[in-house]
């Protein structure tokens, strides 16, 4: 079986990528779940048709989404994620040694499931004696809960159906109730490429300006993703990313990270005019 997957960004924009072959499709509770074996990027993750993890370069989002925001904490022992139920974000955040808690709460179980058979080397890490794994809605578990966070990590799919709520002011003022005073949130906040999505992106940007003191945008290449340009976002109660103590703490770990670096953290920070503009 050789055949092409277009992964639409727009109604005129699309990645196309070759399939070799099928390896996996269900229909979960809340998305169709495919995995790809292409000989381009590996095995590749879809949801709803639409590129979500692949082997060749997963490394990138996963990387820039946890270590930003642990770095930016001087002692981040609680951390809270999520979504992000293909485990790599989460075996990311096991790199840092002062960790001692992690929570990750993930919609849909079969995701977990699917990536254990197909990512073993993203999952593996689940089986450490710091983590628990809730499978529910992290929306009404942030709404319910009485623990308290140093780090929470928003990994989301794109604002629709289930995930809408995720980029909203009334999730993110629950995730301040949840930090300690000190704490941290960081989420990724889509491609300002896309024109749809720019408005989600100025939205999100305001709305956790009026809850946070710090908010610092930054951005990462990962050319899988909706036009090769993707942003995040660190909204802190107390710590700036771009403080030195950061660069410090950051050469002093010697984390072995194939895109993340201390430069690149700094430069990260640095945007094009016209998103400075889109996020004014």
């Amino acid at each position: 079986m050789n055949r092409w997957h277009s992964d639409y960004h727009s109604p005129h924009r699309a990645l196309s990528f070759e399939v070799t072959r099928s390896l996996y499709t269900e229909k979960s509770e809340y998305q169709e779940i495919e995995i790809l074996e292409t000989p381009e990027f590996g095995k590749v993750m879809l949801l709803d048709g639409v590129l979500m993890v692949t082997e060749k370069d997963e490394f990138v989002y996963h990387e820039m989404l946890a270590h930003p925001a642990l770095f930016t904490h001087p002692k981040p022992a609680r951390v809270l994620i999520i979504g992000g139920g293909d485990c790599g974000t989460l075996s990311r955040v096991l790199m840092h040694k002062g960790v001692d808690k992690l929570v990750q709460v993930e919609l849909d179980e079969m995701v977990t499931r699917v990536s254990r058979e197909y990512f073993p080397a993203l999952t593996a890490a689940c089986e450490d004696p710091l983590v628990e794994l809730i499978f529910g809605d992290g929306i009404k578990y942030l709404r319910e809960t009485q623990a308290k966070f140093d780090v929470i990590l928003i990994d989301s799919t794109d604002p629709v159906g289930p995930a809408e709520g995720l980029f909203r002011r009334p999730f993110f003022a629950d995730c301040k109730r949840v930090l300690n005073d000190d704490g941290i949130l960081c989420l990724q906040s889509e491609s300002p490429w896309i024109e749809d999505l720019r408005p989600v992106i100025s939205e999100v940007n305001r709305d956790l300006h009026s809850l946070f003191p710090i908010v610092r945008a930054y951005s990462a290449a990962i050319q899988t993703y909706q036009a090769g340009f993707w942003l995040f976002q660190i909204a802190s109660l107390a710590y700036d990313p771009c403080d030195q103590a950061v660069y410090e703490r950051i050469t002093e770990a010697g984390l072995k990270c194939s895109y993340y670096h201390a430069n690149l953290h700094f430069s990260s920070f640095v945007l094009p005019a016209f998103v400075e503009k889109l996020l004014n």
